[in-house]
């Protein structure tokens, strides 16, 4: 009887244990992920910059390897605790912990919120209905911003040589959102906005992104892009053609064999300053 007794002990301070985690649904307490912080990244001087290219990158949100960035796809972007970047950054947006700037202009720009919201689709459009009597009526509709109708991102980002640590490493500066959707039964681009990354960094460490390979190494937004685990390809670089877009000059698949090219330049850049 008193072993009995303590093994009943024993099982109810484990279920009372168990009861008492954070996570109830797991057997196990994980990390406060709203603790974490971005890495202080180190100061590069203006003297030790040996070499330096700036790059558009164009990041198409559907491909496989970007899906952790564009779900959940739901109408609020948001499933449980967990958003997707872009209904994230909408939240950042308006709750003010950054600005949202104009991306049509080539300087920080900063659009109002009227305009932040219509940009992302939030309009009042006006359609027809048939009554009774055949006759027809304009029925005003309220349309909400939809962060899935963000279907690509841009990132405008500067690869550097720092000579002092003799390191070659790029920095994401900014992230233009490109929105897809559909009017008059044809489909549209439009650039939204864009946001001054680093001032976003804070937030994005902060909420946590699905890892497809195991829930228990999560990760968020920040590890994403400071770790470069997404797909894209270059649109665009720093050039005496006043920085021209690939597809102005190139036509079809030959926009990605010349995007290869502008990777491998650097690549072959890199790997040449180093003696085997």
């Amino acid at each position: 009887m008193k072993k009995v007794g303590l093994v009943l002990v024993a099982t109810i301070i484990a279920l009372s244990a168990f009861a008492q985690s954070e996570y109830p649904d797991s057997p196990y307490d994980r990390p406060h992920t709203a603790d974490r912080k971005p890495i202080a990244l180190q100061t590069i001087r203006y003297a030790d910059v040996m070499w330096s290219k700036k790059l558009e990158r164009m990041l198409p949100l559907r491909e496989r390897m970007n899906h952790p960035l564009y779900f959940p796809n739901n109408e609020a972007g948001r499933i449980g605790s967990r958003y997707s970047f872009t209904a994230l950054t909408i939240s950042g947006v308006n709750y003010g912990y950054f600005q949202a700037y104009d991306a049509m202009a080539d300087g920080a720009v900063p659009i109002s919120a009227a305009d932040f919201d219509s940009k992302l689709g939030a309009l009042t459009d006006t359609i027809q209905v048939e009554q009774e009597d055949g006759s027809f009526s304009n029925v005003y509709v309220e349309n909400k911003a939809d962060p899935s109708s963000i279907k690509f991102l841009i990132f405008r980002e500067e690869w550097m040589l720092d000579k002092q640590r003799s390191v070659m490493e790029p920095r994401i500066m900014w992230i233009t959102f490109l929105r897809e959707y559909e009017r008059n039964g044809e489909v549209r681009k439009s650039l939204a906005f864009k946001i001054f990354y680093p001032s976003a960094q804070a937030l994005y460490a902060r909420n946590e992104v699905f890892n497809p390979r195991s829930d228990v190494a999560f990760l968020t937004f920040y590890d994403i892009l400071l770790k470069r685990m997404f797909s894209s390809f270059i649109s665009r670089e720093s050039n005496q053609f006043n920085d021209r877009e690939i597809n102005s000059y190139m036509l079809g698949i030959e926009q990605l064999y010349e995007a290869e090219r502008l990777k491998d330049n650097i690549f072959r850049f890199e790997h040449d300053l180093w003696e085997f």
